[in-house]
């Protein structure tokens, strides 16, 4: 049948010049953006699991930087903990020279000098040494926080407990010193207090001399034998703390490692899910140019086909 109202071929080639059109920009859409999923339409079910993926695996990264943060804060602390527990290793060997009996009243003061200024450089160490800003060595913090990762679980963060490095510090089990009690002037007797390097009186020479320490002193052989068994004990303290400081330090450095690994793992699965198959969708954008070259062909072809129905007028 010869008709002119409806051109069906030419509907036919119509329709398919249209869908071939969404598809070809779709291809060209996601060869533009590397992306499968560009819209809520191109996956409903997908869009919602590659924006989970996307963030577990950037918490974890940041994660990884707070690891790493708080790294380099024990790292600075352990340096200055280090030079602190010298100097108490140098106090030890000078409150042990001064012991023996052999020493006259001057060789005392000389050492008590030594030892007093060492104690002093311990205070301005432990009151100065901060990292960005936060409390330092001088400060007992039993919750530090290092979050590790976005869940919800007590697994998210580490907590890190920091003890005082401070010398005056006396709060029981706050401090690497052991002190439990104020300084006193009691000749370094009770290993329990803790060390004051800032009070001046006479010494305890038999002609005194001024301005010289009390607090803490290493003036008599009674004190500085008992000096001995103080800074013992603060040595063991500030070795307690280091070692602590360095495991905090390798489980960070562990769990760093381990979120670095899950988070390539998310960011591969969330690839998978969203990123465009570049071989497919180029192979796709090819076949509908030359769908869309052939569909234009054939409604030329439908168009002109009515033409024949004027041979039959004529």
């Amino acid at each position: 049948m010869t008709i002119i109202n409806s051109n069906m071929p030419a509907s036919i080639a119509h329709s398919a010049i249209r869908l071939n059109a969404r598809a070809m920009d779709q291809a060209m859409e996601r060869l533009s953006t590397g992306k499968r999923i560009n819209s809520g339409a191109d996956d409903p079910g997908a869009i919602g699991v590659a924006a989970r993926l996307e963030a577990a695996s950037r918490a974890d990264r940041q994660g990884v930087r707070n690891a790493n943060d708080a790294l380099s804060m024990l790292q600075t602390y352990a340096k200055a903990g280090e030079n602190i527990l010298n100097i108490v290793i140098r106090m030890k060997e000078l409150a042990t020279q001064g012991s023996t009996d052999t020493l006259s009243v001057d060789d005392r003061l000389a050492l008590d000098s030594e030892y007093n200024q060492l104690g002093a450089e311990w205070t301005r160490i432990a009151a100065n040494t901060r990292w960005n800003g936060a409390a330092g060595m001088s400060a007992f913090n039993n919750s530090f926080l290092v979050r590790l990762d976005g869940g919800a679980a007590a697994g998210a963060t580490v907590t890190l407990s920091l003890r005082e490095w401070s010398p005056d510090h006396a709060t029981a089990n706050q401090n690497v010193t052991g002190a439990t009690a104020a300084a006193a002037d009691d000749a370094n007797a009770a290993v329990t207090q803790a060390f004051n390097f800032t009070r001046n009186q006479n010494n305890l020479a038999a002609t005194p001399v001024a301005n010289m320490r009390s607090l803490d002193h290493i003036q008599s052989n009674a004190a500085a034998t008992a000096a001995v068994v103080k800074l013992d004990t603060a040595i063991t303290g500030m070795s307690a703390e280091l070692a602590q400081n360095g495991a905090y330090a390798n489980r960070l450095q562990v769990a760093a490692d381990n979120l670095t690994t899950i988070a390539t793992a998310l960011e591969k699965s969330r690839s998978q899910v969203e990123d465009a198959d570049y071989a497919a969708e180029s192979s796709n954008l090819a076949r509908t140019q030359i769908i869309a070259q052939a569909a234009t062909a054939m409604l030329a072809q439908a168009n002109a086909s009515q033409q024949t129905v004027l041979a039959l007028l004529q």
